[in-house]
C-alpha cells in the first residue's frame, strides 16, 4: 500500500536537495576547513559520515513525508533524530575546535551549565514533550517553519542530552548508568500513552481536514491535488499506528541507551572526545 503511495508523489518531493546540500556542505567543512588533529582517528571521521548519512535519512528521505502520514515513522524520525544521530556526531566531531571555543570565558560556563546532567535532561524532557502536547503539535506540523524550528530545538537538546554521556571525565560509569536510566523511565510514560490510548491522540492522522494542510507542505503541486487524492493517503489506523510508535520508542531507548553503555565498557572509553 505505502510503495503505491510514495509512487504518486514527485522525485522532489520525497528527497530533499536542500538538507542533501546542507549536508554536503558540512562534510566539506569538517574535512578541509576544521583544525587537523594528530590523534583523530579514522573512525571517528567514519562515525562522524555516518550521523550526516542518518541525519539525511531522517528528515532529506522518503521518511519525512511517510512521517506526515504514519505516526509510528514519525516514531522512527524522531529516534534517529534524537538517538542516533548525536551521539555520533559528538563522537565523530573534531574536539580541537571545541577546546578553541571553550577557551572563552561565556561559552565555556554557558556550555558546562548546558550540559549539567540535570539541567540536559530537563531541557530535552521539556522539549520532547512540549512538542508532543496535541494542541501544539496538530498546530506546528501544520506551519513548515514552526515545525523545523521547534525540530532545531528538539535536536540541539539531544545534543546536550547525549555529551554528559559520550564524553569521558564529566560523569563516573555509575553516574552514567542512572543517567540513561533516568532519561528512559521519563520517556517511557509518553510511550505507554501512545500505546494504550484508545482513540486518536493527534487529528493531523484522523482527520482529513488536519491531515490535508499538514501533507500540503511537503507538496509542491498541492494545488492541482483534490480532495480525494489525500483521503487515498489514510488508510492507516492511528490508534494502531499510536501502540506500533510507542513500542517502537520503548524498545530503541532501550536498545540505544543500553547499548552504548555496554559499547563503552568494551572499548573502555578509548574513542570518545573530551566535551
Amino acid at each position: 500500500m505505502l510503495d503505491i503511495i510514495l509512487d504518486e508523489f514527485h522525485f522532489s518531493t520525497l528527497w530533499n536537495g536542500g538538507i542533501l546540500l546542507f549536508g554536503l556542505f558540512a562534510a566539506i567543512i569538517y574535512l578541509f576547513l576544521l583544525p587537523e588533529e594528530k590523534n583523530h582517528s579514522i573512525w571517528k571521521t567514519i562515525l562522524f559520515f555516518t550521523a550526516l548519512i542518518v541525519l539525511f535519512i531522517a528528515i532529506g528521505s522518503p521518511i519525512n513525508v511517510i512521517a506526515r502520514i504514519k505516526f509510528s515513522t514519525h516514531i522512527i524520525q524522531l529516534v534517529l533524530l534524537l538517538l542516533v544521530v548525536p551521539p555520533l556526531l559528538i563522537i565523530g566531531f573534531k574536539k580541537k575546535i571545541i577546546e578553541k571555543i571553550r577557551t572563552i570565558s561565556v561559552l565555556d560556563k554557558m556550555i558546562h551549565m548546558l550540559t549539567n546532567p540535570v539541567v540536559a535532561i530537563f531541557l530535552f524532557q521539556l522539549s520532547f514533550y512540549a512538542y508532543h502536547i496535541p494542541m501544539l503539535f496538530d498546530y506546528v506540523r501544520i506551519d513548515l517553519f514552526l515545525n523545523y524550528i521547534f525540530l532545531l530545538g528538539l535536536f540541539i537538546s539531544a545534543l546536550l542530552l547525549w555529551i554528559p554521556i559520550v564524553s569521558p571525565g564529566r560523569q563516573t560509569s555509575g553516574q552514567k548508568l542512572k543517567y540513561c536510566i533516568t532519561n528512559s523511565l521519563l520517556l517511557i510514560p509518553f510511550s505507554l500513552l501512545l500505546f494504550f490510548a484508545s482513540d486518536s491522540i493527534y487529528t493531523i492522522y484522523s482527520d482529513i481536514d488536519a491531515f490535508i494542510p499538514a501533507l500540503a507542505l511537503c507538496l509542491p503541486d498541492y494545488d492541482t491535488l483534490t480532495p480525494e487524492f489525500f483521503e487515498t493517503l489514510l488508510p492507516f489506523d492511528p490508534v494502531n499506528e499510536q501502540q506500533l510508535g510507542g513500542g517502537i520508542l520503548l524498545v530503541s531507548q532501550v536498545v540505544v541507551f543500553g547499548g552504548l553503555l555496554l559499547l563503552r565498557q568494551v572499548r573502555k572509553h578509548s574513542y570518545f572526545p573530551a566535551a
